[in-house]
């Protein structure tokens, strides 16, 4: 066969493609249970480490969480425990950010005075920007903070993390503004239906 021809070339560029495919399929129906096992832990490791009680050992986690609870959220569930003899509601929330969803999962009291804590699930942001939402000083700010009337305000970036739990006021990312607005925006939309469904009962 005249491997300058077209017949050769289409031939050629079909057995590529197919090689790959076949492959690329192989090696995810292979890991396909791995990735949804790992979601889930991921998932569990959240929620504890929003309600700051994740154990030191990464093997711990998935008894751990189990303990408390028998499903693992998805976007839009709630679930609730006590802790330290106080109701806490927790939220799995999802929005938008400036390249993508944020999801994560948010802790707040019975009483929805304060949040008790707040850990990010995944997300799309700028490495070194945006995606700095997932740093501990970033997440730590929430640990406590007073929800007030209009929930909570992410302040422009200052650099430094705000630490005052009563303002209702976290620092946002120096240079990203807009991924500062978009944790603003969803973790308040988060309280907000957690006071529709209080109300609701």
């Amino acid at each position: 066969m005249n491997k300058n021809g077209i017949i050769y070339t289409v031939i050629f560029t079909f057995l590529v493609a197919f090689f790959f495919v076949f492959f690329l399929s192989l090696a995810d129906g292979a890991t396909k249970e791995l990735v949804q096992k790992n979601n889930l832990v991921s998932v569990q490791k959240s929620v504890l480490k929003a309600l700051d009680i994740l154990p030191s050992d990464s093997g711990d986690i998935a008894s751990t969480y189990e303990k408390l609870f028998e499903t693992v959220p998805q976007a839009g569930d709630r679930l609730k425990t006590v802790k330290e003899g106080t109701e806490v509601l927790i939220g799995y929330f999802s929005g938008s950010g400036l390249w993508g969803t944020i999801t994560g999962i948010i802790a707040v009291d019975g009483a929805l005075d304060r949040i008790v804590g707040l850990d990010i699930i995944s997300h799309n942001e700028t490495p070194g920007l945006g995606g700095r939402i997932d740093e501990e000083w970033f997440k730590e700010q929430f640990k406590g903070e007073k929800i007030g009337a209009d929930g909570i305000k992410v302040a422009k970036g200052s650099g430094s993390a705000d630490t005052d739990s009563n303002n209702s006021i976290v620092d946002g990312i120096t240079g990203a503004s807009l991924t500062s607005k978009s944790m603003e925006t969803i973790v308040n939309k988060e309280l907000n239906l957690f006071r529709t469904e209080r109300s609701s009962k």
